[in-house]
């Protein structure tokens, strides 16, 4: 059989075998599989607020580290070797630059976030896009990051001081309740990213396991959580504002699927766009999906 075969021939559960042959043609099907197999990228976004790009990979090439920019955007760079503890490279200690995948690193614009704005990322640890979300604001205004985890919102705090960023307030929560439990703060955000938990198809590589402790049944019940997180943003977000919906994976329940429910729901939202990237495809990088909604 050839979708055996194949997962035999990739290390993959024949479960999802079986869905990337319905969700891509077997080009890229082998593409993910080959991506899902290999060691990923390093890259890391330049803190626009402290400098620019062309200074750290100026300084990376005196101290003898090969980098190289990426096209996803103007602060995306990557590491073309591995040069070992990370935090020993020029600019980490100064917050210059801080490690994201460039796939990761294109969620955050997609809320164009301003100056002054009050925005909630709302499963917001380790911090990379709570943080990326401050630098693009210019460090004004107000980014609530939001985390269950109160031992993964330090790894948060820590970052955010790291980068000089004093726009960031970390709040140890439950997204799914919060507007219960905040009620001063509804429809007080003009923009909320919701990086919902999800199967993280979209990162086998980063996490060579995953593969075997997900299954449909693991899916579906991600699919009931992200689709109660999406209503619970709906009285947090001001009049006109805007939500971007994350995930770092590839699984069509997860992702169109819970727009597409959410919006039969909520008729009077607006789609402005939605991606889908792959392991594999060209541009390199993890697999996410991000839909931005508008609300009335």
């Amino acid at each position: 059989d050839p979708v055996q075969a194949f997962a035999l021939r990739h290390s993959l559960p024949d479960w999802l075998a079986t869905c990337l042959f319905s969700w891509l043609p077997p080009e890229r099907a082998e593409a993910f599989a080959r991506a899902a197999n290999s060691p990923p990228a390093l890259d890391l976004r330049v803190n626009r607020c402290r400098g620019g790009r062309e200074a750290v990979l100026e300084a990376f090439a005196a101290a003898g580290v090969a980098a190289a920019p990426l096209p996803q955007g103007p602060e995306a760079l990557t590491l073309l070797d591995r040069p070992g503890d990370l935090r020993q490279l020029p600019g980490f200690a100064e917050g210059l630059w801080c490690v994201q995948d460039r796939s990761a690193q294109a969620i955050a614009p997609l809320l164009a976030p301003r100056p002054g704005e009050r925005i909630l990322d709302a499963c917001a640890a380790p911090g990379g896009k709570a943080t990326q979300l401050a630098e693009l604001m210019g460090d004004q205004g107000e980014v609530w990051a939001v985390d269950r985890s109160a031992a993964r919102l330090r790894r948060v705090e820590a970052n955010a001081q790291r980068l000089g960023l004093h726009s960031l307030h970390p709040l140890a929560a439950d997204a799914a309740v919060l507007a219960a439990e905040r009620p001063d703060w509804h429809g007080s955000f003009q923009a909320i990213l919701l990086d919902a938990p999800c199967s993280g198809l979209g990162t086998l590589a980063r996490h060579a396991d995953a593969r075997w402790r997900i299954d449909p049944a693991v899916v579906s019940d991600l699919a009931a959580l992200q689709s109660r997180l999406l209503e619970a943003m709906v009285p947090l977000l001001a009049p006109g504002g805007r939500l971007v919906y994350a995930t770092c994976t590839v699984h069509p329940t997860e992702n169109h699927e819970r727009i597409a429910a959410f919006q039969a729901a909520h008729p009077t939202w607006s789609l402005r766009g939605a991606q889908q990237c792959w392991p594999g495809d060209p541009e390199g990088g993890d697999g996410f999906y991000a839909a931005v909604l508008e609300a009335p």
